[in-house]
């Protein structure tokens, strides 16, 4: 059964310390307003920024090693010695970094021992790329940067239930038992299917694009608000107003994380920046002066330079280096 699975927050975040949220934030579990205390953080300062790539190295790290079923924790803690004691890093204070090391290797191994007595497992993406994942029963899954899977125990022989924190397509094989993901507010059915499910905490809307088969899409307390979805059809589920609605696709760059074809037509670039983002995952900001500014221009598997290269001389923008966030500016259109 989907459950619904909301989080609230202190709306007095003042004290709150951004460095010991990042387990939270590495594990998907960061609420919207986390996520934005992190973001914030790591904006205001270089430094910051290289503490969180740091710390990202070494949740990775310990992720991988939950995930295996094998963690040896003297050797975990020299792997990440190398990401977190190198030359350039020792402006970070020791003390923090232990402090955040040793939360994220006990949250590991908690996971792990939990998964062992529960039977649930869990797949996570890189923070900063893809992940192919072959389910039990066969169905290709693949998990956009940062997005995360988990199943119980026994899927393909007595269930085919999923969570779904973030963005994944699935290639669903076709078999008896109903394959089901819980998105949070909604859930989606299907028994035999390809589709996309954008499913991020910090968006309003769930969406799911169908590029085959059929795709039943309901809300997670009310079954009966649904919508069937065909190949071609995009539906989304609105978290505000809590109604269900579908249309043909129009907008195929849903899936350019994936089939890495982005196609703007009259475009404008606060959108076109979103989805350079959720394609080639850096972070972007755009100077206000160009948000009216649109483009027209389509592109195949192009390395994100390329890309650059394009919209700079098209909408004559300038884009400067601020760490490993890019600021695009420009006189304005």
């Amino acid at each position: 059964m989907c459950d619904n699975d909301t989080k609230s927050m202190d709306t007095d975040n003042k004290h709150i310390d951004p460095t010991g949220l990042l387990p939270k934030v590495f594990s998907g579990e960061g609420t919207p307003e986390e996520n934005r205390l992190v973001d914030e953080w790591m904006s205001a300062d270089p430094a910051n920024r290289a503490e969180f790539d740091a710390f990202a190295k070494l949740w990775n790290i310990t992720s991988a090693a939950s995930a295996s079923g094998d963690i040896d924790l003297e050797v975990e803690w020299r792997k990440m010695e190398s990401v977190i004691l190198p030359g350039r890093t020792k402006t970070i204070t020791l003390i923090r970094i232990i402090q955040i090391a040793a939360s994220i290797i006990l949250i590991s191994a908690l996971a792990f021992l939990g998964h062992k007595i529960t039977g649930t497992k869990s797949e996570k993406a890189p923070v900063a790329d893809l992940s192919s994942i072959t389910m039990p029963d066969g169905t290709a899954v693949t998990l956009n940067a940062g997005s995360r899977i988990t199943y119980k125990k026994g899927f393909g022989i007595s269930h085919r239930n999923l969570n779904l924190k973030g963005e994944a397509y699935f290639e669903v094989k076709k078999n008896a038992i109903p394959f089901i993901i819980n998105a949070g507010e909604a859930c989606i059915r299907v028994t035999g299917t390809k589709f996309n499910v954008k499913s991020y905490t910090d968006r309003t809307e769930i969406k799911v694009t169908v590029t085959e088969g059929t795709v039943k899409l309901y809300e997670t307390n009310r079954p009966q608000k649904e919508a069937i979805l065909m190949a071609g059809e995009t539906g989304t589920y609105d978290k505000n107003i809590k109604t269900v609605k579908k249309q043909a696709t129009t907008n195929l760059n849903d899936l350019a994380w994936k089939t890495r074809i982005l196609d703007f037509h009259n475009t404008l670039l606060p959108e076109v920046t979103d989805i350079l983002m959720n394609t080639y995952h850096i972070p972007l900001e755009i100077d206000p002066a160009l948000q009216n500014c649109s483009v027209t221009v389509r592109f195949e598997n192009q390395e994100l330079d390329s890309v650059f290269n394009v919209l700079k001389s098209t909408l004559d923008l300038t884009l400067t280096k601020k760490g490993k966030r890019i600021l695009i500016t420009g006189k304005g259109c």
